[in-house]
C-alpha cells in the first residue's frame, strides 16, 4: 500500500510540473507578443509625429503671406524620450533607444521644431518655424 501512495504523490509532482512548465511557457509567449505590439505602436505614434509636422508645414507653404497656426508635438512617445528635427528638407525624428527612425522630405522652412507648442507662419512667401 505505501507504494501505491508515494507512486501517487509522484505522479501529482510530474503532472504539477509540467502544469507549471507550460504555465511559464506560455507567459513568456504572451510577455513577447506584448513586446512586440508596444514596439509596433512606437513606430506608428513617431510615423504620425513626423506626418503631422510634414502636413502642417505643406498647409503653411500652400496657405497665403499672413498665415498663423500653432500645433502640438508631444514630449515623450509612450514615456520614452526621443527626439525631433528639421535639417536641409527633412524632418527626422528618432527614439533615444535608437530602436525607431523615421525621416521625410518638407519643403524649405526656416527655424527649428520643439516638443510641445509650435508656432508656424508664413510671411513674404517665406514659411517660419517658431521664430
Amino acid at each position: 500500500m505505501p507504494n501505491k501512495k508515494a507512486q501517487a504523490a509522484v505522479e501529482l509532482i510530474i503532472i504539477m510540473g509540467f502544469l507549471v512548465f507550460f504555465f511559464i511557457i506560455f507567459i513568456g509567449i504572451i510577455q513577447d507578443r506584448m513586446q512586440e505590439k508596444s514596439q509596433e505602436k512606437k513606430t506608428i505614434v513617431i510615423k504620425d509625429i513626423v506626418r503631422t509636422v510634414q502636413e502642417e508645414i505643406d498647409l503653411a507653404v500652400k496657405s497665403s503671406n499672413g498665415y498663423r497656426r500653432e500645433f502640438k508635438i508631444p514630449e515623450k512617445i509612450i514615456n520614452n524620450d526621443y527626439e525631433i528635427s528639421i535639417f536641409e528638407g527633412i524632418v527626422y525624428a528618432k527614439t533615444t533607444d535608437q530602436k525607431h527612425a523615421i525621416a521625410v522630405n518638407v519643403k524649405n522652412v526656416t527655424g527649428t521644431i520643439t516638443k510641445g507648442t509650435n508656432l508656424i507662419t508664413k510671411q513674404n512667401g517665406i514659411v517660419y518655424l517658431n521664430q
